[in-house]
């Protein structure tokens, strides 16, 4: 059960957010709490704004087509056989933007500008029931991971690597719980990823999803997740998926724990980040605004499933001259 604390933290936030989502929004959603039905205009003018996505390019071979992600193998990490971008081809940058509504604070997130990379974690929350704190590991995790991109001076990180240096100092701290997580990194122009359980990631280039990352699962609600107690959980770093793709100014990175994920639908968050880009929002005004439909979806009678919801929204983008 979410503390009053918390439930108010949440209110506080959604008081915020609340007027930034456009009711054209909200009707193409088919999503809100209103005493009054949202006018019918607005259906008009949400399909003016919702302009559909863009078709994909047959020609495009650095997109992934969802559903088809295809993991690059350690042993190609480790050797660096890599796609690499031609030389005149500028690095690209990373604009972000965080928000969290923590029902129970079993979520933490980690976001380093320098290095380019950034990340979320979920901590188990059946943990809870053996009276320990279930958002310990996800904190550390994503503190470590956080610590040791510091470390670098500002260099390109591998996901991978961050993920094994995280869990190292996590596990030798002794953290309580488990926890799943995502880290990505964006380094010159490619896009890479590590994650391990249910925390998730897209990427939508044109207003369309052309990336998205695959749960892992033991059997149903029992995500792979790490943790520093091999009697309650023997998953290892090695378990997790990894890949690449290349990188476009102009891409949209959503990152999000299952709180996301269980909750929207990839045409919704399409929706939103076409609206958000017509509309020119910031990153944080984006991630705000996917949490905020989140949290409304989770609250739905049948279909939603409430839980801690943390997005982080990245813009690709040319780096500031």
């Amino acid at each position: 059960m979410a503390t009053m604390d918390k439930l108010e933290q949440i209110q506080q936030t959604l008081s915020k957010i609340d007027p930034r989502v456009p009711d054209a929004l909200r009707a193409a959603l088919h999503i809100g709490d209103r005493s009054s039905p949202v006018p019918a205009p607005l259906a008009i003018f949400a399909a003016s704004v919702l302009p559909p996505p863009a078709a994909a390019d047959p020609d495009d071979d650095e997109a992934v087509v969802p559903g088809e992600l295809d993991d690059v193998s350690l042993a190609q990490q480790q050797h660096g056989e890599e796609e690499e971008a031609e030389p005149s081809e500028p690095a690209l940058g990373i604009r972000y933007g965080s928000c969290y509504l923590p029902l129970h604070d079993d979520d933490a997130h980690f976001v380093h500008a320098e290095s380019g990379a950034f990340g979320v974690a979920d901590g188990v929350g059946g943990y809870a029931r053996l009276g320990v704190d279930a958002g310990a590991f996800a904190r550390g995790l994503m503190a470590n991971a956080l610590a040791a991109a510091a470390e670098t001076g500002g260099e390109p990180v591998r996901p991978h690597a961050l993920l094994q240096a995280a869990h190292e100092r996590t596990a030798a701290s002794r953290a309580s719980g488990a926890s799943t997580a995502v880290i990505l990194s964006l380094a010159g122009r490619t896009l890479e990823w590590a994650y391990i359980g249910d925390s998730s990631f897209a990427v939508l280039r044109g207003g369309r999803v052309v990336c998205r990352s695959k749960p892992q699962q033991h059997f149903f609600n029992a995500p792979l997740r790490l943790s520093a107690d091999p009697q309650f959980c023997d998953d290892v770093v090695t378990a997790a998926r990894t890949g690449r793709m290349g990188a476009r100014e102009g891409d949209v990175v959503v990152v999000g724990t299952d709180g996301l994920f269980d909750n929207v639908t990839g045409e919704q968050l399409e929706r939103v980040v076409r609206m958000g880009a017509r509309l020119r929002f910031s990153a944080k005004n984006m991630a705000d605004v996917i949490a905020g439909i989140a949290f409304e979806a989770s609250k739905r009678t049948l279909v939603g499933k409430p839980d801690d919801i943390t997005v982080v929204v990245a813009f690709v983008v040319q780096p500031d001259l």
